[in-house]
């Protein structure tokens, strides 16, 4: 081991390491052999390893080793008792914690980006194992145009939430009612407890659970993989998306109603896009340029709704639209 200097003078703790030579000098003054006149046993004399001799000046006596061990374990004992007394201050920490939790107005978190679709999805089913209170998903993508084996996790984690109590409230799109297999998996969600709605128009996809955790597409880097996201964790962040979702809630109609609805015949998310910017006054020039589409993709779009719904103009597309919008509208 390495030389180290005692901290003082005066009889102490033994130092962390006595080197060769201080071992050396502690044997010979003990076997009765003077030590040199220039020998340093300051770090023998720190350790109580040896004292002057109070009968001959300038002349050192050994001292018993086992009381320097018997100092060094009562400090010991001391400084553990110490360490003991601020552990347990811990579980009192602890059991404030939740106090703070729930009255603080922003969460230390803040959010965290998730770079790829895999990390998206197991960081959503950490979280959503947990839940324990309620689930909102508001999902503008159909079950049938998602990964399937994403979508039957998503499945099976959302029945267990149900099942552990938690209430469940997932809103789609209107059109998403005239795909068989998301009236499969509604119907499943129904039975368990769970509340489905539809609504017309577009809208974020987003998930908030136990009004704590928040999920969303990824709008910050522009080279993230798609499906990439972020889980944000901030209080003010979380209740206003929840607030947003209520308001989605508020103007969407009971799936039963959107079912209803379906056997009239439902354009694909694409067509009702370009409607609803028509709809708002928007050219179709304009309407390209805002759903990030060529004037021809539009064009082709206008014109395969009108065959699909026996329609010959566009204005008769429009009052289609109009119609649909109001079969849609909120009502309970």
């Amino acid at each position: 081991m390495g030389n180290v200097e005692p901290e003082s003078t005066g009889k102490g703790l033994v130092p962390p390491g006595l080197n060769g030579e201080d071992q050396a000098l502690y044997r010979a003054l003990a076997a009765g052999t003077p030590p040199p006149l220039d020998a340093d046993l300051s770090r023998l004399r720190a350790a109580g390893l040896v004292d002057e001799n109070p009968y001959e000046p300038h002349s050192w006596l050994a001292m018993d080793p086992r009381a320097a061990i018997q100092r060094v374990l009562e400090a010991e004992r001391s400084q553990l008792a110490a360490s003991l007394r601020r552990l347990e201050a811990i579980p009192v920490l602890e059991g404030l914690s939740p106090t703070f939790e729930q009255n603080r107005r922003f969460d230390s978190m803040g959010s965290e980006f998730l770079p790829t679709k895999g990390q998206m999805n197991d960081r959503i089913g950490e979280v959503t194992g947990k839940a324990a209170v309620e689930l909102l998903a508001a999902q503008p993508v159909r079950p049938a145009d998602r990964d399937p084996v994403t979508h039957r996790m998503g499945t099976d984690r959302s029945l267990a939430a149900l099942q552990r109590g938690a209430s469940l409230r997932l809103l789609y799109r209107a059109n998403a009612a005239a795909h068989p297999g998301t009236q499969a998996y509604v119907a499943a969600l129904l039975e368990a407890g769970g509340e489905v709605r539809a609504i017309a128009g577009r809208f974020p996809r987003f998930i908030i659970i136990d009004q704590k955790s928040l999920f969303i597409d990824d709008h910050v880097t522009g080279h993230a993989e798609s499906h990439s996201g972020w889980h944000v964790a901030d209080r003010s962040s979380v209740m206003w998306a929840r607030h947003a979702f209520d308001l989605l809630w508020g103007n969407a109609v009971p799936w039963a109603q959107a079912l209803a609805a379906a056997d009239e015949g439902v354009l694909s998310d694409q067509q009702l896009d370009i409607l609803e910017q028509l709809n708002a006054g928007h050219s179709q020039e304009d309407a390209a340029r805002r759903l990030r589409m060529s004037n021809r993709w539009v064009s082709e779009g206008l014109s395969s709704a009108r065959r699909q719904l026996g329609l010959k103009s566009t204005f008769q597309l429009m009052t289609w639209y109009g119609r649909w919008l109001e079969r849609n509208a909120a009502q309970d």
